[in-house]
């Protein structure tokens, strides 16, 4: 049998026709403000800055960061942090009213035990009396701030699309940095009050290098370190979670090594026996509690299974984001009721939750660690006798990548915020910055 010729085939090739492209879909998108504190500009030069009221965008595996458009509103989220969390502040007189003002994050920890006093110095008093002066007479303004009603102004976080783009739509403004999430260092800021309730002490934080605000997360991230402060617990958990999985996925699936969160602390020391059995105690009167933290989510924002229905308080956090009712979780100031999930969690929860937050402390050293640069050829330096920048390989002094950087920062603003941005590893050694891909 001869087999006939292509050319007279019977049935014609079917036409070409183009597939249509799938509209692209993030994997991980969270939203929130917060304020913003930037540490270092890199590993070896430092950065000068108060907190700044932004807005979060977390695309996968990439942190965008915006400023709020008003002006007189990224004030009024400053001072309204300022009075929930500031660990120094004078007592609320009669006219600011809060359902839990007498109930500080860790007041009096699990065990009944007093907090621990950190008292200010005669100056940090006289300045204490004139920010607490400032602060009240901008929040008597504060009713005519309607937006700030029923999380308006996401001060609670959301993963929420619609309700993000109609955030953005009103309050989002210009993008002061953006971030890959590539080799992120990400812990809990050690304060004067959360510090007495870590179990690790295997390296003990300085007293000099403690906050004075609480829900605090520092992250080395590229090459800065930052502080981003946030509204409640419950937000600072969620943010953490969160960054953490934009890590993952930012690694390459060859690489990928998917982050385990830590459901119970490391150590079983004496207090920590102790917790436990407080935790034990406290889950006997937990069904009440549940039944008012459940009228807080949709069903279609809660994955449930078998594993995830167990009573954890790890599992309930990480699988419940999406907020829609505030009513329960509230805090009134100066007449206005303010949605607010800091008494989400117990004393005893947040005890065991923060357990099992690493500590990044300002001073933890960066030798030895990797970082990512994105849009890498606008900081290539010359091939000098302090720099090498040959053939895929290159070395930057400290002095040079701090030069470059700022240089960088300032023409950030007029890049494109849609421009693809190439990234390249370095390793941080004490002499510079060394890529990794050499060739």
């Amino acid at each position: 049998m001869i087999l006939p010729s292509y050319t007279e085939a019977e049935s014609p090739l079917p036409p070409y026709e183009a597939d249509k492209i799938p509209n692209y879909t993030p994997s991980l998108v969270f939203s929130g403000v917060a304020l913003l504190k930037k540490e270092f500009d890199t590993p070896w030069s430092g950065s000068v800055g108060s907190m700044k009221a932004v807005f979060l965008e977390l695309n996968s595996n990439q942190l965008n960061i915006y400023e709020l458009k008003d002006k007189a509103v990224a004030s009024m989220v400053e001072v309204l942090f300022h009075h929930q969390n500031h660990d120094n502040r004078s007592p609320r007189s009669n006219s600011i009213s809060s359902s839990n003002s007498d109930d500080y994050v860790f007041d009096g920890d699990a065990y009944g035990e007093d907090s621990v006093e950190h008292g200010p110095n005669v100056f940090g008093k006289l300045r204490k009396k004139f920010v607490s002066h400032k602060a009240e007479k901008k929040l008597a303004q504060l009713p005519a701030f309607s937006q700030f009603a029923n999380n308006g102004m996401l001060l609670e976080p959301t993963s929420d699309v619609a309700t993000a783009t109609a955030f953005a739509r009103y309050h989002r403004g210009k993008m002061l940095h953006s971030f890959t999430l590539s080799n992120l260092q990400v812990g809990e800021a050690p304060s004067t009050n959360s510090v007495s309730y870590k179990e690790d002490q295997t390296s003990p934080t300085s007293a000099v290098a403690l906050l004075k605000y609480r829900n605090t997360l520092r992250l080395r991230i590229e090459y800065c370190q930052i502080l981003l402060h946030f509204w409640s617990f419950y937000s600072m958990v969620h943010w953490y979670r969160n960054l953490c999985i934009g890590r993952d996925l930012a690694s390459s699936l060859d690489t990928r090594n998917v982050t385990r969160l830590k459901s119970i602390p490391r150590d079983y020391s004496a207090s920590n026996i102790a917790l436990l059995s407080a935790a034990a105690r406290e889950a006997l009167g937990r069904f009440q509690g549940d039944s008012k933290r459940s009228s807080l989510y949709s069903e279609s924002s809660t994955s449930s299974s078998s594993d995830s229905d167990s009573d954890s308080v790890m599992s309930r956090c990480t699988n419940e984001t999406a907020c829609t009712n505030y009513n329960d979780y509230s805090v009134e100031i100066y007449g206005t009721k303010i949605a607010c999930l800091e008494e989400y969690f117990s004393p005893v929860e947040k005890q065991y939750i923060t357990n099992c937050i690493p500590v990044l402390n300002s001073y933890d050293k960066w030798v030895g660690s990797r970082v990512t640069v994105s849009n890498y050829e606008r900081m290539l330096p010359k091939n000098d006798a302090s720099n090498v920048n040959e053939n895929g390989r290159v070395f930057i002094s400290p002095m040079t990548f701090s030069s470059v950087v700022k240089t960088y920062q300032k023409q950030f603003k007029s890049l494109s915020e849609t421009s693809t941005r190439a990234c390249k590893e370095y390793y941080v050694d004490d002499k510079g910055l060394v890529s990794i891909d050499c060739q």
